[in-house]
């Protein structure tokens, strides 16, 4: 399963990301721009936990990286990494 696709998906879903590159979609702060709000979050969240089979931890959710889309999809990628 691809995670860039995956969570562009996801976003896309939800009213999509500011931007006309995919570069631009991926540096988007979600929170910062509304396309989320704390209740899309938790909806966020078990969304990728179940689609990839990972777990996030309050660091994960609490990090500097979390905050943009690019951030998410590295959080992803070493969760799921690690869950291998």
């Amino acid at each position: 399963m691809n995670v860039i696709q995956t969570v562009l998906e996801f976003f896309d879903s939800r009213g999509g990301l500011p931007g006309s590159t995919q570069d631009e979609k991926l540096a988007c702060a979600y929170l910062d721009a509304k396309i989320i709000d704390s209740m899309g979050i938790i909806d966020m969240v078990s969304h990728f936990e179940d689609s990839f089979g990972i777990r996030f931890e309050a660091d994960d959710l609490q990090s500097e990286e979390f905050q943009t889309v690019r951030g998410l999809i590295s959080v992803i990628e070493k969760l799921r990494a690690t869950a291998a």
